[in-house]
């Protein structure tokens, strides 16, 4: 079953896009649902327009026409531009060469010529001084087998290098780098958290048991969870892609919990009834931690189920179950391995008892009782931080910065959009009041549709290319009448928009009469960007800076238009949006079910509020820790409340269990003495599984996409945070509370 698990590289339509603008694709670019995505192929170099490589080019887009996996590429070659004879315009190709014919350098001369002329081929198909080639292929129905496509079309394309400098883009391209560092990370992953975990846990018991228990304890969770994921029909994401790493991790946390109370109440001299006996109440003592620490952490994960993104579902529930496997398999199958296994000597005891890390608890419980106020002052300068900071860490949906910086094909990509624009373009659809047929005919229309992108090149830098109905209809007129405008006569106006019907057939190709719809009733704006603040081809303040230029221009168009912008951009906008939303959904959901599972389970109120105040503490600490470092919220580390939530609050839990269990044992000891007591009998586990859970996570540093290392480190941190806070201010504010509670009680 294992070997059928997936691993899914569609990044970009985590969040689907709206069905509307879906249907706009599919209408306006003829583009199926299923369709993979395009390539991009740039040519540039001194020796770009020269017959040597111009014969070169041709061979290569003979070769690419002749594979069945792709449609006609759109080159210059098969563009068509116009020419004025006399009184009228006549068609003709920007390529003076016929199919099957060998190119002059005075054909390339020529060529050359007619493509800086044309206004419309530049920026399209060249850079906007025409000193280079651009060619698109478009990819067919996506396959089984698409990466292979790719690698073949790449090969293909680059025999060109000897002629030119060639840069090949696309998002097919971004998805198999996507699949290549998806199925490295997680080989990688697993086995550097298997090393930490077989090497935390003999450098913390110095026992080969407390490394195969454990250990194995994990693997055979892991496996039952991906198996899970398999029936489930879930694939392996650059979201879930953490699902394995978190297993083992918190797997081996319940372990830790039980090996523990197994060791601190076992006697190196007793008979295996004895033995037995003490693994029967270690299992039962340490029942009730296990039991809330699975379920608040369960709680934390599938509070993910109210996201909007799908593949935050997946992750809640495939971790869940694989918390559950742990959990189940720490209270029956660790008994069952203890009790066929010899007693761990005396020294291994000893060891664990009153060894280094048994002498550290000690003086921390003391220096934490001793030291409240100090804490208590601590917790509310975090609170004032974490007001200040809550707004100031962006979210970041680029997919650019996923990837390793070194990685080649995203140089690439940044200088093509430098040159050219991103190959993910945005759209602005333009529909007539009432759908009303002809209205982008009417001169009065279009000259203010001119008018309105006119103004967004004027007042946005970041659009290097912007291709239209009226900017081609304007082209037209330029060549007919000399003026770049829009022709004040319909008849003029009608007879340029017959012309493009002409150029459009003869291309064969959906570019052009993408431009408007067939009944005059639509027509669609394609804008290229690059962001040069951040490098990139449409950032997310891109993206916000053009619909605002798109707001602040619409009084330019005729009242009453229906205006949709759509495309990658949009839909990596909506999505920043959604995953704010989805984190403060989730983060509510998460919080108020784990108050009322320790209420429940506590019986108490106050208890409740004092479990969560770790967690919210390292959540707090972690909007400090990204304002610092500039950190932001992305497709994966957008989840670290929730699952600090569900995962923090477990050396709460354990720490209160024991302090209600030792006040009600020692009633007459001072409320302080219970407190050290408690934190010296809970530090030990409490610090190992810290630990384990922090060591493991710290290994997603070695992953290749940017925001799961930004995930371990923010987890890591956040559990560190959460630790201090239960190992100290937690005791600290309930000495507080208790002392004021008491001062209250002396009054009169």
């Amino acid at each position: 079953m294992l070997p059928s698990l997936e691993l899914n590289s569609e990044y970009i339509n985590l969040l689907p896009p709206k069905e509307e603008h879906k249907l706009l694709k599919q209408e306006v670019l003829n583009v199926s649902g299923s369709n993979p995505g395009d390539l991009y192929c740039l040519l540039e170099g001194d020796t770009v327009f020269t017959a040597k490589t111009l014969n070169a080019v041709q061979q290569v887009l003979d070769e690419l026409s002749s594979l069945e996996e792709v449609k006609k590429p759109l080159s210059p070659f098969a563009f068509i531009t116009v020419q004025k004879k006399g009184t009228r315009l006549s068609t003709l190709p920007l390529s003076p060469v016929q199919e099957g014919n060998i190119w002059t350098e005075e054909d390339a001369r020529v060529f050359k010529q007619r493509l800086q002329a044309d206004e419309i081929a530049k920026g399209l198909l060249s850079t906007e001084d025409g000193n280079a080639l651009l060619f698109q292929v478009a990819l067919k129905e996506k396959r089984t087998d698409q990466a292979e496509v790719h690698r073949k079309i790449q090969d293909i394309v680059n025999s060109l290098s000897s002629y030119a400098e060639v840069s090949l883009i696309g998002t097919p391209l971004f998805e198999d780098r996507v699949l290549f560092y998806l199925s490295h990370d997680l080989n990688r992953l697993l086995i550097l958290c298997m090393a930490v975990i077989v090497l935390l846990f003999y450098l913390a018991f110095r026992s080969k048991r407390a490394v195969i228990i454990p250990f194995s304890l994990s693997l055979i969770a892991l496996v039952w969870t991906l198996a899970c994921m398999v029936l489930l029909g879930y694939a392996l994401t650059v979201v879930n892609i953490i699902v394995p790493s978190m297993v083992l991790i918190l797997g081996s946390s319940y372990a830790i919990h039980v090996l523990s109370e197994y060791y601190r109440s076992l006697t190196a001299d007793a008979t295996k009834e004895d033995r037995n006996q003490q693994i029967i109440t270690s299992v039962t003592k340490i029942s009730k931690t296990i039991f809330g620490a699975c379920l608040t952490t369960i709680v934390g994960f599938l509070s993910l189920l109210v996201c909007e993104l799908e593949a935050f579902k997946e992750l809640g529930i495939a971790v869940s179950l694989g918390i559950f496997f742990c959990a189940l398999l720490s209270m029956l199958y660790i008994p069952a391995l203890l009790s066929i296994l010899p007693t761990p000597k005396r020294k291994d005891l000893r060891t664990f008892t009153h060894g280094p890390i048994a002498r550290m608890v000690h003086a921390l419980s003391l220096r934490s009782v001793r030291s409240w106020p100090l804490a208590i002052i601590l917790f509310a300068a975090l609170i004032t931080s974490f007001t200040f900071t809550k707004q100031q860490v962006k979210i970041e949906t680029d997919y650019l910065t996923y990837f390793p910086k070194n990685d080649q094909l995203i140089a690439q990509s940044i200088e093509f959009a430098q040159k050219i624009g991103g190959s993910d373009p945005h759209y602005i659809t333009l529909t007539a009041p009432g759908n009303e047929k002809n209205y982008f005919l009417r001169p009065d229309v279009l000259q203010q549709v001119y008018a309105f992108e006119e103004e967004l090149l004027r007042s946005n830098e970041d659009i290097t290319h912007l291709l239209s109905f009226s900017r081609y209809v304007a082209f037209l007129h330029s060549v007919h009448q000399g003026s770049f405008a829009i022709p004040d006569t319909p008849g003029l106006l009608l007879t340029l928009s017959r012309l493009l019907v002409v150029v459009s057939k003869q291309m064969d190709h959906p570019i052009l009469s993408s431009l408007i719809s067939e009944d005059g009733s639509r027509i669609t704006l394609t804008i290229r960007s690059f962001d040069s603040r951040y490098n990139s081809w449409e950032s997310l303040e891109s993206v916000q800076k053009l619909q605002q230029s798109i707001m602040e221009a619409t009084h330019l168009l005729p009242d009453n238009l229906a205006i949709d912008d759509w495309g990658v951009g949009v839909d990596a906008l909506r999505m920043s949006r959604s995953i704010a939303e989805d984190q403060n959904r989730s983060l509510l959901l998460s919080l108020v079910l784990v108050l009322l599972i320790v209420m429940i389970q506590f019986k108490s109120v106050k208890t409740g509020f004092f479990a969560l105040v770790p967690t919210l503490t390292g959540i707090m600490g972690n909007y400090l820790f990204m304002y610092l470092l500039d950190i932001p919220f992305d497709v994966v580390t957008i989840i670290f409340a929730s699952v600090t939530v569900g995962v923090g609050v477990d050396a709460a839990i354990h720490f209160l269990l024991r302090f209600r269990s030792r006040q009600a044992e020692h009633p007459a000891l001072p409320y302080e003495v219970v407190v050290a007591q408690t934190l010296e009998e809970t530090g030990r586990p409490i610090l190992l599984t810290s630990s384990a859970l922090i060591l493991g996570l710290l290994v997603l540093l070695f992953a290749s996409f940017l925001p799961i290392r930004y995930f371990g480190l923010l987890l890591s941190f956040a559990l560190l945070v959460t630790t201090f806070a239960t190992l100290f201010i937690l005791p600290s504010l309930m000495i507080a509370l208790h002392k004021l509670s008491a001062k209250s009680r002396k009054r009169p």
